[in-house]
């Protein structure tokens, strides 16, 4: 009688040492789940740099957007194989880009800008956007002064990184009422000429890599809704290519 009240009395419940292992099992899993939601993070931010990065060098997203839908037919294959970018070349890619943005910075701030210039990164490389005030005059498009001295050490920068460079005019949409510049426009792209002119036969810099364009009043930061905003839009974008420099030079 005694042996079948043990077993009866046995019966029900798990063992004890089973409630001590589901909770380990528990918050490994917790641990598993929180470690793979902060992996998904970091690949989606790599994958945002290397995006960029590759469509700068190849025009387009690369392989990484690559699906299986999208790669069809052999001859959509073979154009996407001819522009084809290894893993590991457009990782190095990413860090150099990082590298450089550091470099940047770092620049900024030794030369005191750093809290009115803002930096980024996009598929056509690194840009840098300068307010209009630290190279011209309200509506005018002659050099200022001390807009040399910056250009100075901007023209040491850009040899010591070796790149190709864009530079940008952007205006507000106030009307500029001067005879000089009928619109906006002209205004935008005679600045950027003027910035890159000085870069080019003052300090020296390849004129084979350097580009001037205007877009005026038609590619603001933010609407052009207040004095802040107009001010903020009215700006000298330079633009960092990221190709390597032999690949540019190839091109002549």
């Amino acid at each position: 009688m005694s042996r079948r009240r043990r077993k009866k009395q046995e019966q029900p419940g798990s063992p004890l040492w089973m409630t001590t292992y589901s909770d380990m099992v528990t918050l490994l899993l917790t641990f598993f789940i929180l470690l793979y939601t902060m992996s998904v993070i970091d690949i989606e931010r790599f994958q945002t740099v290397i995006i960029s990065i590759q469509t700068s060098f190849l025009g387009h997203t690369g392989i990484m957007d690559q699906t299986p839908e999208t790669r069809d037919s052999p001859e959509e294959s073979m154009e996407f194989e001819e522009g084809f970018i290894s893993e590991a070349d457009l990782l190095e890619r990413a860090r150099e880009a990082e590298e450089i943005i550091a470099e940047v910075r770092l620049f900024l701030t030794e030369l005191g800008i750093e809290a009115e210039a803002e930096v980024s990164l996009d598929e056509r490389g690194i840009v840098l956007e300068l307010p209009d005030y630290l190279f011209f005059e309200r509506a005018r498009a002659d050099l200022k002064p001390e807009a040399r001295d910056i250009l100075d050490k901007f023209s040491e920068l850009f040899l010591r990184l070796d790149r190709s460079i864009i530079v940008e005019g952007h205006t507000c949409n106030l009307p500029i009422n001067v005879p000089e510049f009928p619109s906006n426009w002209e205004l935008a792209v005679i600045r950027a000429v003027r910035v890159t002119r000085y870069l080019v036969e003052e300090k020296g810099l390849d004129p084979r890599y350097l580009k001037a364009t205007g877009y005026g009043e038609f590619n603001p930061l933010e609407p052009n809704v207040s004095p802040e905003a107009r001010a903020r839009n009215r700006r000298v974008t330079m633009v960092i290519s990221l190709q390597r420099p032999e690949l540019l030079r190839e091109a002549y």
